[in-house]
């Protein structure tokens, strides 16, 4: 991340000016942004090793293992697994290259512009975290079709996405509530105090 005392500086008298007549303090939002760029930058990078660390854990034990007691079905699961680490790490090396990325010696509106974009809702997003979570499943059904009980197959299917699909479900609000709660106000807000430095 690069960061410049200047725009720090700057933010503060701004933030000052704006005090009494706005509710958006520059400095304080300044010092939030950076906070929370920092913490997902973290997350990012950890995510990211762990990802790589599964793959070639579990690439070897389903996928390459010569173990003949591993039925083709498990491997073929074992793919579908694969797959979706390669596509959590790949999502995950993206947000990491993003965050380090950050440039805050940037004019004060084009680092709000940014932070606005970085943490507004995105649908591009949900259609990238549905590749793995549908290579997941995939590789869950696989692997828990032949272990239930001799019903149809539809039943099979069917009772594993009754489990799955929930689970998942769970997961997303808890992340949209996280994205509510701490990443909405700072777009929200950034894109309150652009309106009102662009309208000086």
């Amino acid at each position: 991340m690069k960061t410049n005392d200047n725009i720090e500086n700057t933010g503060e008298m701004k933030g000052s000016e704006k005090q009494n007549g706005n509710t958006v303090d520059l400095a304080k939002l300044t010092f939030s942004v950076k906070n929370e760029d920092a913490k997902n930058l973290r997350i990012t990078r950890s995510f990211l090793w762990l990802y790589i660390i599964m793959i070639l854990v579990y690439s070897w034990l389903m996928v390459f293992d010569p173990d003949k007691d591993i039925t083709i079905i498990q491997r073929v699961s074992g793919l579908f697994y694969v797959a979706s680490m390669v596509a959590f790490a790949l999502i995950f090396r993206k947000g990491y290259k993003e965050y380090k990325n950050i440039d805050y010696t940037l004019p004060i509106i084009d680092m709000l512009k940014n932070a606005a974009n970085r943490y507004r809702l995105k649908t591009r997003k949900f259609v990238e975290l549905s590749i793995p979570i549908l290579l997941m499943d995939v590789g869950l059904t696989l692997s828990f079709y032949h272990r239930m009980m001799p019903e149809s197959p539809i039943f099979r299917v069917l009772l594993i996405q009754a489990f799955y699909i929930p689970t998942m479900t769970l997961a997303g609000f808890i992340g949209y509530l996280k994205w509510h709660r701490k990443q909405k106000p700072l777009s929200d807000n950034a894109l309150k105090l652009i309106e009102e430095l662009e309208g000086e």
